[in-house]
Formats: structure tokens, sequence, C-alpha cells
């Protein structure tokens, strides 16, 4: 008996399965296309089939096309509406993905996996305020379920609704091996809301419980200083250097972390010398704390007194590198090159490979004396270190000296093309904006770059001579007088005294006819080259 014309188009499309089934997706497309039929149901089951197959190739354009068309003969079925939602999110249409996981919903108004789904594509979509009503609905259908609270809290967290966030976080608190984690959010949402207090009890607490639980006493610190409650902070510090089963290095993390903090707020660097101070009189002889003393004052342009706790780590440690480095960087900062060069030969002496920050310290400090050929060598050899630290502050530094040292030997193009280099990796460095600009001048070439520059590094600093200077004597080679003279009387009147900018203003004078300005000027030229 002859296969009627429906049972062969069931025969080709159960064939062409068999062979996506197998992995031979191309196949299985073209003899999907051998299919045909009248009925609606077999030609959506087809569509839907293709998409399939186009989705594991990766092709989505097709596998959508196919998938929309299964979808628009049976926009009841779930496998078709699931299909196409996953192409849709794959070709990144969330807006499509969510009116699909929408119309699901409807379909099935307590699947909690459609309405997960949603929250996410809204997630995806860029629309947290919908996706968090979606959760909260989630809730509605089961309040206990805690990975929906979770998503709910991050998201209230994320939009900033924090007494929202408390009470969702308070549901979730129970005994159990995350309570003093979810107990520190919620002491850190009180604390986001002003209720310090509340914020105060609960790190309390959670300390009341673990002693040792480091996170709530830096919490409860940072809690002190932010409110400006000194003598809380003293207590409470008291309380944590005399809790047993703390070990020294743990106590000090605590000061590390305010070191971080006191970058960014100055609020933190009275406590911060405070711990400091408790640590040498609990561990004398700490290097990590006298280390943490010296950094700060480092930052806080004190080299004298930075060089004095790094001197103290060397007499304790005399193989301490990084002590031996920051030493070297207060000498620098004092402008005392010859003691800094050796320092960098008893380093190097030490140290059994040269870290890169010892190179570009020595780099630096062989620039200073004047030694530049021997600075380009081992800047050079800095930024070729293979496996190098990856602190960008330091390649930048190196890659500033180095430019400079081009500069001096002479070699222009060199050094515009390392000051490239450092823009591209910080756009807004002013150093190198201002020095890229000056060599453009000086070479007459690409001077509207060299204004556009030159005008971002005044912007950076608007008192610092040498940037004003640029901007002038770029200004002079564009034909722009009167607003070279602006920059460069400010820059001359900041200077003091400087012949480089002295000269440059007194060409402007000329150009513009301030024929009184230029000759006294040119007396106090001639005065400064006889001092």
């Amino acid at each position: 008996m002859r296969d009627t014309a429906a049972e062969s188009s069931k025969n080709r499309f159960v064939s062409a399965l068999l062979l996506a089934e197998k992995g031979d997706f191309w196949g299985a497309i073209d003899a999907f296309r051998t299919v045909h039929s009248p009925d609606a149901a077999a030609k959506a089951a087809v569509h839907h089939a293709t998409a399939r197959a186009f989705q594991e190739l990766g092709v989505a354009d097709s596998a959508r096309t196919h998938a929309e068309k299964a979808a628009a003969i049976e926009p009841e079925n779930r496998s078709y509406l699931l299909t196409l939602a996953s192409v849709a999110h794959q070709m990144k249409d969330y807006g499509r993905s969510v009116d699909i996981y929408t119309d699901l919903v409807k379909l099935d108004p307590g699947r909690s996996d459609y309405l997960a789904q949603l929250a996410l594509e809204h997630i995806a979509s860029g629309d947290p305020e919908k996706a968090l009503a979606v959760f909260q609905r989630m809730l509605q259908l089961d309040p206990s379920d805690e990975s929906t609270r979770a998503q709910v809290l991050l998201l209230e967290i994320k939009l900033k609704h924090y007494h929202s966030a408390i009470e969702t976080l308070s549901g979730l608190i129970e005994e159990g091996e995350e309570k003093a984690r979810l107990e520190l959010t919620l002491g850190e949402l009180y604390v986001e809301t002003g209720q310090s207090a509340l914020a105060s009890k609960t790190f309390r607490k959670i300390l009341a419980a673990n002693p040792r639980f480091l996170p709530a006493w830096l919490a409860l610190l940072e809690l002190s200083v932010e409110t400006k409650d000194r003598e809380s902070f003293l207590l409470d510090l008291n309380a944590f250097y005399n809790t047993s089963g703390l070990k020294p290095e743990q106590k000090i993390s605590l000061a590390e972390l305010f070191y971080v903090r006191a970058a960014k707020d100055s609020a933190y660097v009275e406590p911060l010398y405070g711990m400091l101070a408790e640590i040498g009189k609990r561990y004398p002889g700490e290097t990590s704390a006298m280390m943490l003393t010296g950094k700060l004052k480092l930052r806080e342009k004190k080299p004298r007194e930075a060089e004095q706790e790094f001197s103290a780590v060397l007499r304790l440690h005399p193989a301490h590198i990084e002590a031996w480095e920051d030493l070297i960087a207060a000498y620098i900062m004092q402008k005392e090159y010859v003691k800094a060069a050796g320092a960098v030969a008893r380093a190097k002496k030490l140290a059994r490979v040269t870290p890169m920050r010892l190179l570009v310290l020595e780099g630096y400090t062989a620039y200073q004396v004047g030694d530049v050929r021997k600075a380009v060598r081992l800047l050079e050899k800095a930024l070729q270190v293979k496996h190098r630290e990856k602190e960008r502050w330091l390649y930048l530094q190196a890659a500033s000296t180095l430019a400079m040292s081009y500069d001096k030997l002479g070699l222009r193009e060199k050094s515009l093309a390392m000051y490239r280099a450092i823009l591209l990796l910080d756009s807004g460095n002013a150093l190198a904006m201002n020095n890229y600009a000056y060599l453009l001048s000086l070479q007459g070439r690409d001077l509207a770059e060299a204004k556009n520059l030159a005008m971002k590094a005044a912007a950076q600093e608007p008192d610092n001579p040498v940037y004003l200077d640029t901007l002038g004597w770029v200004l002079f080679g564009l034909g722009e007088y009167r607003e070279a003279l602006q920059h460069l009387e400010k820059a001359f009147s900041l200077a003091g005294d400087d012949p480089e900018i002295a000269g440059h203003l007194l060409k402007v004078y000329e150009k513009t006819g301030e024929n009184e300005k230029a000759r006294l000027l040119r007396l106090r030229i001639g005065v400064m080259g006889g001092k």
C-alpha cells in the first residue's frame, strides 16, 4: 500500500529530526525544507524544528525567522515561545524576550520559572525596577523562597530602596552560617539610612557573638569615624586590640584597610595614626606598621619623617627591598639624588632580581643627576621586564621619565611616541599633555592639537607656570598673541624670574608692540643672567 501525501511528509519530518539528533544540522535543515503539509500544526512544528537547528549552528537571524513563524501559527505553544525568547535574548533583543515571557506568564501565572526569567530579562534590558516588581510578585506566591528574597534584597540595595532592603534583610536573617554576614549587611543599610545608633547596635551584636569577625570591627570603627565620635573610636579600638585570638597581622590588616580609605577621605588620617600608634605600643618593632606609617608620611609629602620610618625598618631588616624602594622615593622627594643613587646601589646588591620599581627609581635618579643615557637604558629595560608588575602608576612614571630623557637627548620623535603611548593609557595625564604639546610647539606642527592638549593641562592645574607657559607659547605659534600674552604674564609672575618663560614673554611683547614692557623685561633678563 502506497503512503499517502500526509504520511510521506510525516516520514520526511521524522527523518529530518533524526539527522538533527545526530548533529547533522545542515542536513536536517535541507530535509525540513522538503516537508510540505497543509496542516497548520505540522507547519508550525517544521518551523520550530528548523529554528532549533539554526540555533544550534549559531545562525541566530534564520533561527529567529522560523521561530517567529512557529509562534505566529501557535501563539500559545509554550515550547515555541521559549525557543523564540531564547533566540531573541541571544540576539540581545531584550525587549522582545520581555514581551514573550510576559505572554508566557499570562498563560501560566503560577509558573515561577517564567516569572524568574521575565525578571532576568528586565535586568538585561536595563529596567531593574520592573525586575524588582516581578521578584516581589514571586515572593507573594512563595514567601519562603530564600533565593528570590536574596534577589529582591540585591535589587533594593542597587536601587537604593534602603528601607525596603532593611525589611527584606531582617526576614532573611536566621541562625546559621551566614547570619553574621547578613547582619553586617543590615548594619551597613542602617548606616546608609542615617540610623547610626541601630547600625552600632547591630555591629556590636555581631561582635558579642563572634569577637574575631574582622568585617564587623572594621564597620564599627568606620562608623565612629563617619559620625566623628572620637571617644567611641578610641574605646572600640582599644577593645579590638585587646581581643584575644586575633593574630598581630590580623590587627594590622585593619590599619591597612584604613590606609586605603585615608587615600580618598582625609577623615581617616588621624584615626589611622591612632591605630598605628597603638600597634607600635603593643608590638614594638613591627615592621608592617612602620612601613604603613612611612608610606602615609610620603603620601602627606613629609619625606623627612618617612625617611626615618624606612631607615628604622632597614636597621631591623637590612634586606627589606620594599623599604629600600620607599626610602629612595623619600630621598627623591627631598631632591637628595646622591643619597638616592647610593641607596639604589645598596638595594641592588641585596635583590636577587631587580624589581621593576627599583629600576624605575634608579632611572629617575639617573635622569635627575644628569646621566640621561643611563636613565634611558634603565627605563627601557623597566618597560620591557617580563611579567612586570601591573601597577599602572609605575608604568606611567617610567614612561614619563623616559619621554623626558629622550627629549634631553634630542630624540624628539621617540619622546613624542612615548607621550602618545602614555595618553593612550591615561588620556587625562596633565604632564604628558603639557610636554607633548610643548614638543609640538617647538616643531611648529599640529598646533591645533597642541592647543587642545595644553588647554586641558592648564585647566587641571591653572596655577602651574610650566603649563601656562606651554599654553602661551602654543598660542603664540598660532598667532593668537593677546591670549598668549595673558597666559605668559601669569606664568612669569608665578614662576619668578624663569629665563625660559621670560624669553617667551619677551617674544610676545615684541610681536604685540609692547615696547616699554619689552625694554624693562630685557633689563630684568640681563639681571637674571648676571646672577
